[in-house]
Order: structure tokens, then C-alpha cells, then sequence
């Protein structure tokens, strides 16, 4: 019995010894030239075979045994630095890197690490170099990351000029958009040519098709998350560039020296001169646009930063002189995070969002403002806990508070025949606890498990009708009213949305992945247009209008082959949705008090298979990708008024089966870089009509089949060349000019078909926005 207790003493004693010999090796890396954290840095150590990566900010912290090492910091772009360290107790280091002059050729500094699509447990995630932006031919010169984004397998968009993208056959307001935290419901600038986020400001921007984490919810698609550069923490730098329609500056640098930094970033347009060169009912359309962003960053000590971002954006366009489209943006947010430990960090964050837009009408005794708007506010807190290099974990809490004004209409002289009208506001409340657990369980297998409980409460002031049961729900139906006072909850919905991402290596060089999101959206896009725009408003959840849910799974096969330089992937996903909102027939959306009445619930299905190459080395890269895939919606209606296509399946307004892009990057030597896309879509579906008959001496149109007729395909090739003058990567002072050539054999991409009654006749026309091929230049001098 002594022995015996004796033995379990020394194993104990030896256990702990053995527990008490690690240490931890933490620190931050940045750039030598400018203090800008690396993220995806590797950091290796002599005689073992385990190292570790940067986080996005800059971080790593690794356990290790008591012993002396020799650590080796690797990033693509920079000089590998090497240093001894004798770990018998906790060290932190922070490491700087100098970039090298011999990638000159390359003119690039990536942020992720380069078999991070096999490394990475995630699947479904795009995430843009933003050095490579500029190298991408677009309309009129202007760098885009929406234009950049459909390159992509699964993101598309329905035609030229239209607001928002589309992703895996979702609607444009099924996208979480997110900067720096704050959201961002007007993507585009000019009605959908431009992207309204300057690329500029950015650092990073990722795109999450499938996988996405238990942190974000409320939309069914796609999150988009873009965060601007936090700031020069050495010296004032910035860049000022010239574009045929906008120019744009931005600056950063520090305030007080390791304490505060800061950035600000301005674009302004002038494209007036542009919607000149294009054929119009008269030469009276105009159109003007402006964003800023700012960043102030304060360093507290060395566990504790603010941060304060901003955003603002304006949008005008007139088309011809009777009516004008407008936009406004305002966000802030006000960001606390403090290191708690080596362990655990500790964030919180406030929003504020107001979305303002409209129309405004000039017709003579027609004159009237219509204006809507979207106010969001959001507190979120969360926790990083990382007890093991292995396991981390996230836990958290988010609340927003909406205020919806669906539209106030009013005259703007009083000789004007329009009435006053405004719609009753909306009132809302989301609340939303989540986890999200990141676990490599061995160097072969990963996942990330999930679970996210989101509260959505309707609430008043409001009335709400009550409609007659086994009819259909129409004015002439409602059979009683009920007031709700200020605060009081109407309707309430709720539920939790697990999320699941696996990864399982089959060699160094390849992977399998599996996912499964489920996602609810409390916030509807009201629409009957197939883009964005401005006459379109946002409806909360309701009693009649429930929330739309998604479950989405997704299988994918990742290959890398030498040494990184290929990248290879196949996707294949199936998404069930419940609760689509779509619209009777003929419905009346606009003004409509009692928008309940137009709008029935619909069952919905996507499904699809993404593949894509890419090469990421040498003086040729490029990447090609296609997608096949479907969106399908239904009506179970057991109501004439409400069926759509008789209850069966019908193609959904975003279902495009067929796209191919692919794209090129040629460094030429001496700075110069050509580059060229191709892309080719099936038409989008549309609705012409059947027949024509006579009814009491007038030819009425019947549209009896919705979405069963396709417009023509897309296929667009375009081409740039960029030169940069630098001579070294670590030069200061140079300027980067930019010539692209936009739809080069000048093909008339159709937006839409639209019909037209002539003598007793319809008569079919075209709408294309771009027929002709666009020629644009852009100079940035950098400093």
C-alpha cells in the first residue's frame, strides 16, 4: 500500500514538474516601414516541428517546453528574421520585418498564408488581396470590390449597372455587409455602377459563401466583412489619385507617437461628363456622389485600444429633368478592447447606422419628396478565450434596436397635385447570444462548432388587422384592428442556428471539407425590381410576415500543387429556405399601408457546384472559375390570387445556371502589368407576355408565367495595363497609372427586354446600359 502511494506521488510530482516545464512565447509582427501589423506571418522554432501563424492582428502566442530555440519569422514579401531565445519562463516579443527588394517583380505582400485554403477549417471564403485590386480592368478605371468579388465562383450580379450582388442564387438583401463592424445597406454608388466602399481605406476585405460563424447572423446568403486600415503608426503617408470619373486621397500616420494613430480617406465624383457620352431623352441627367472614412486609434497602454471608425456616403441621380434619386450613409462606431491575459481578450462595441433615401420629383404640378429610412443601432460584446494553442474559443452577445420609416410622401410646392401620405414607422428588437469554438483536434482534422439564439421582437406603436381564416388576405377581407402602444411586443420569433465547419486532411497539399449554417432574416427588402433601388424600403418581420430560415450544406475538395503555386477547389452545396417573400401578381407595393395583403410566403431551393483554378506564383498568375447552379422558388397557395405558375416550381428572378470568368495578371518587367477578364453568364430569368386580347375596346397585356422566359446571355472581355514607378518595394514616393479598356469588342449586354403596344401590337426592345467599349485612365501618386 506504501509503495503504491508512493508510486502515485512521484507520478504527481513528475506530472506537474513536466506541466511546469512549458512556457509561452507571444508578441506582435509588424512592418519595419511603416508599423502596420502582418497577419498570416509563420513563426517556427529549431528542433521541433510545430510553429505557429499570426492572427489578423499582428498576434502569436505558442506553448512550448523549457529549452533554448532558435525562432525563424516568415512572411511572403519580407526578409526572414532569425533570432536565439532561452524560454524558461513567459516571454513576449514583438518582431519587425523588412520588406525585400528582390520581390520587386511581384509588387505584392500577401496577407494570408499561402495553403491557408487547405490549412483553414472554413470553407466558402473568399478573401481579396487588395494589392491585386488595381490590377483588375473595371468600368470607367475605378477599382471595385464588387466588380473584383464576381470573379468568383457563386457571386454574380444581374447586369451592368445594378446595385447589390448575388450570392449562391441569394437576393441582394440577404448579404451581411459589414465595415469595420457597421452596416452598410446601400452597396453601390450611381443606382449600381460603382461599388460606395473606397478600396483605398481597406486592409482586408472576405467574403463568407458558406461556413460562416456562429458571430454573425440575420442574413440567409452571404457576410461581407471589409475593415479599413487602422493607421501609420511611424510617420504621415497616404496617396492621391485622378480616375475619368472620381478622384480620391487618402492619409494616415500618427497622432502621438505609439499612442494614436489615424486614417482618413475621401472620394468624390464627377461623372457627369461620362452620362453626356451616352444617348438620353434629353442632355439634362446628372448624377454626383461622395464617401469618407475615418479611423482614430488609441493605444491606452499595451493591453488596452479604442477605436473610433466612421463612414459617410451621398448619392444623387437625375435622369433627364423630372425626377432625381438620393442616398445617404452615416455610421460610427466606438470600439473598446482590452487583453485581459495571454489567454483572454475582451472586446466591446457600439453602432450607430441611419439609411436615408429616396426620390424627389421636378415633373411641373408633380413636384413631391419621397423619402425613406433605416436607422440601426447595435451594442456587441465578446470574449476571445484561447486556454490552448489548439482550441479557441469565442463567446458573445450582440443587440440592435431598428427604426423603419417605409416612406413619407409629401409635396414640395403647394401648387403640386400630390397628397400627403406617410406610412406607419416600424419598431424593432434582435438580440442574439452566441459561441463559436475553433478546434484542431489533430494535424490532420479541425472544426468549428457553433450555436447562435437569436430574439427578434416586433413592437409598437402600431396597428395590426386581423384578416377573415380560410380566405385569403386582401383589404376586403380584414375582419378587425388591434393598437399596440409604444414598446409593447407584438409578435415575437425566435430559434437557435447551429453552424458546423469540419476539415479533414488527405496529404499535406489537400483537404475535404464539410459545413452546415443555418441562418434566419428578420429584415426584407421590399422590391419589384430585380436591383436595388431607390424606391425599394425595408420591412421588419411581422405578425403576418415571419422570418425567412435557411439551411445550407455544403462538400468541398481543396488540392494545392507546386508548392503552392496552383490552387485548385471543388464546391458542391444544397440550401433549403422557408418563408421567401415574394408577390402576388400585379401586386401594389408602393404607399401600400396594408403591404400584407400583396405579399404571400414561399418555399425555396439552391443548389450548385463551384470549381476553380488559380495560380498565385511567377510572372504569369491568374485563375479561371465556373459555376453551375440553380434557385428555385414555390407557392403553396390553396388561393387563385396568391399562386404563382399554378404552385409549381419556378426559377428564381437571380437564377443564372451557367458562369464562367476567367483572369489574367502578366508582369511585363520595369513596373508594367497587363491584365484581362473574361466573363460569360446565362441570361437572368424574365417575364414576357403570353398573349393579348381585347376587353371592353382597350388591348390588355396577360402575364400569366412568371420567370419562365430568359433574357440573353452575358459574355463581356476586358483588358488593362498598369505602370508603377518604383524601384525598390520600400520606396517612398511613386506613382502607379492605370489604362483599361471595359467591354472591348463592344458587345450590347442586354439589362433587360421590355414590351411595348403598337397599333394593336407588342414590339420588343433591349435595354443595354453599355454597348460600346469604355476606355478609361487613372493615376495615383503615392507617398
Amino acid at each position: 500500500m506504501r509503495t503504491a502511494l508512493l508510486g502515485g506521488l512521484l507520478l504527481l510530482l513528475a506530472f506537474t514538474a513536466i506541466s511546469q516545464s512549458r512556457f509561452s512565447f507571444s508578441g506582435t509582427v509588424t512592418d519595419a516601414s511603416n508599423g502596420q501589423v502582418i497577419p498570416g506571418v509563420g513563426v517556427f522554432f529549431s528542433g521541433i516541428t510545430r510553429g505557429t501563424l499570426t492572427d489578423s492582428s499582428g498576434k502569436f502566442s505558442i506553448y512550448l517546453p523549457k529549452s533554448g530555440y532558435v525562432v525563424t519569422v516568415r512572411a511572403l514579401g519580407y526578409r526572414v528574421e532569425t533570432f536565439n531565445i532561452n524560454l524558461n519562463q513567459n516571454i513576449s516579443r514583438d518582431i519587425k520585418l523588412n520588406q525585400r527588394v528582390d520581390e520587386l517583380a511581384e509588387v505584392e505582400v500577401k496577407t494570408t498564408r499561402e495553403d491557408r485554403n487547405i490549412k483553414e477549417t472554413q470553407m466558402g471564403v473568399v478573401k481579396l488581396e487588395m494589392k491585386n485590386l488595381k490590377k483588375i480592368p473595371v468600368v470607367f478605371g475605378e477599382t471595385d470590390i464588387i466588380k473584383a468579388l464576381t470573379l468568383q465562383p457563386g457571386i454574380t450580379t444581374v447586369g451592368e449597372g445594378a446595385g447589390g450582388f448575388n450570392v449562391r442564387g441569394g437576393r441582394v438583401d440577404q448579404n451581411l455587409v459589414l465595415l469595420d463592424g457597421m452596416p452598410i445597406y446601400n452597396t453601390s454608388h450611381l443606382l449600381g455602377f460603382l461599388s460606395s466602399i473606397n478600396s483605398d481605406a481597406l486592409s482586408g476585405v472576405t467574403l463568407y459563401k458558406g461556413g460562416i460563424p456562429a458571430q454573425y447572423g440575420g442574413r440567409l446568403s452571404s457576410l461581407l466583412e471589409m475593415n479599413t486600415k487602422s493607421g501609420n503608426a511611424e510617420k504621415l503617408t497616404g496617396s492621391v489619385g485622378v480616375g475619368l470619373i472620381t478622384s480620391k486621397v487618402v492619409l494616415e500616420g500618427p497622432i502621438l507617437k505609439d499612442k494614436v494613430t489615424f486614417m482618413v480617406a475621401g472620394r468624390i465624383a464627377y461623372p457627369n461628363f461620362m452620362i453626356n457620352q451616352f444617348p438620353s431623352p434629353t442632355d439634362k441627367s446628372k448624377a454626383f456622389f461622395y464617401d469618407l472614412n475615418g479611423k482614430v486609434q488609441y493605444k491606452l497602454n499595451a493591453k488596452n485600444i479604442l477605436t473610433l471608425n466612421s463612414y459617410r456616403s451621398f448619392d444623387n441621380f437625375k435622369f433627364a429633368d423630372d425626377t432625381l434619386y438620393y442616398a445617404k450613409t452615416q455610421n460610427l462606431s466606438l470600439q473598446y478592447s482590452s487583453l485581459i491575459s495571454k489567454s483572454l481578450t475582451l472586446n466591446f462595441q457600439g453602432i450607430y447606422s441611419n439609411y436615408d433615401f429616396g426620390t424627389q420629383g421636378y415633373r411641373k404640378d408633380y413636384e413631391f419628396t419621397l423619402n425613406s429610412r433605416i436607422r440601426h443601432n447595435e451594442l456587441r460584446a465578446f470574449a476571445l478565450y484561447t486556454p490552448k494553442e489548439q482550441i479557441k474559443t469565442e463567446v458573445g452577445i450582440n443587440a440592435i434596436d431598428y427604426k423603419i420609416n417605409p416612406g413619407d410622401l409629401k409635396p414640395d410646392v403647394s401648387t403640386s397635385s400630390i397628397i400627403t401620405l406617410n406610412l406607419p414607422q416600424e419598431f424593432a428588437r434582435e438580440i442574439s447570444p452566441y459561441i463559436n469554438i475553433d478546434w484542431s483536434i489533430t494535424s490532420k482534422i479541425s472544426m468549428q462548432v457553433g450555436a447562435r439564439y437569436s430574439i427578434f421582437q416586433n413592437r409598437g406603436p402600431k396597428t395590426v388587422f386581423a384578416y377573415a381564416e380560410g380566405e385569403s388576405r386582401t383589404n376586403q377581407s380584414i375582419t378587425d384592428s388591434i393598437s399596440y402602444n409604444k414598446n409593447q411586443t407584438i409578435k415575437q420569433y425566435g430559434g437557435i442556428e447551429p453552424r458546423l465547419s469540419l476539415r479533414f486532411a488527405i496529404t499535406k497539399n489537400s483537404a475535404i471539407k464539410l459545413s452546415y449554417n443555418r441562418m434566419r432574416q428578420y429584415l426584407h427588402l421590399i422590391s419589384n425590381t430585380t436591383a436595388i433601388s431607390p424606391v425599394d424600403f425595408w420591412k421588419v418581420s411581422d405578425t403576418h410576415i415571419p422570418p425567412q430560415i435557411a439551411d445550407q450544406l455544403s462538400i468541398g475538395i481543396f488540392k494545392n500543387f507546386k508548392d503552392n503555386t496552383y490552387e485548385t477547389s471543388i464546391e458542391a452545396y444544397y440550401k433549403d429556405i422557408q418563408n421567401l417573400v415574394e408577390y402576388k401578381n400585379g401586386a401594389r407595393l408602393y404607399f401600400n399601408p396594408n403591404i400584407e395583403t400583396e405579399l404571400v410566403s414561399a418555399i425555396g431551393k439552391a443548389y450548385g457546384i463551384e470549381g476553380s483554378i488559380q495560380k498565385n506564383k511567377g510572372r504569369l498568375k491568374g485563375s479561371i472559375s465556373y459555376t453551375y447552379s440553380r434557385t428555385l422558388a414555390r407557392v403553396e397557395s390553396d388561393y387563385a390570387s396568391e399562386q404563382i405558375n399554378r404552385g409549381d416550381w419556378f426559377p428564381s428572378t437571380f437564377d443564372k445556371p451557367h458562369n464562367l470568368a476567367l483572369s489574367i495578371q502578366h508582369f511585363l518587367g520595369n513596373g508594367w502589368t497587363f491584365s484581362s477578364n473574361f466573363v460569360y453568364a446565362s441570361g437572368r430569368p424574365a417575364t414576357y407576355p403570353d398573349r393579348t386580347y381585347r376587353l371592353l375596346g382597350k388591348t390588355v397585356i396577360d402575364y400569366s408565367s412568371r420567370n419562365l422566359d430568359r433574357i440573353f446571355d452575358y459574355h463581356r472581355l476586358d483588358a488593362s495595363l498598369l505602370k508603377d514607378t518604383r524601384k525598390t518595394p520600400d520606396q517612398k514616393r511613386y506613382t502607379t497609372v492605370s489604362l483599361s479598356l471595359y467591354n472591348i469588342y463592344g458587345r450590347r449586354n442586354p439589362y433587360s427586354i421590355y414590351f411595348v403596344r403598337y397599333n394593336n401590337a407588342m414590339r420588343s426592345y433591349r435595354l443595354s446600359v453599355f454597348g460600346n467599349i469604355i476606355p478609361a485612365v487613372a493615376v495615383t501618386y503615392n507617398f
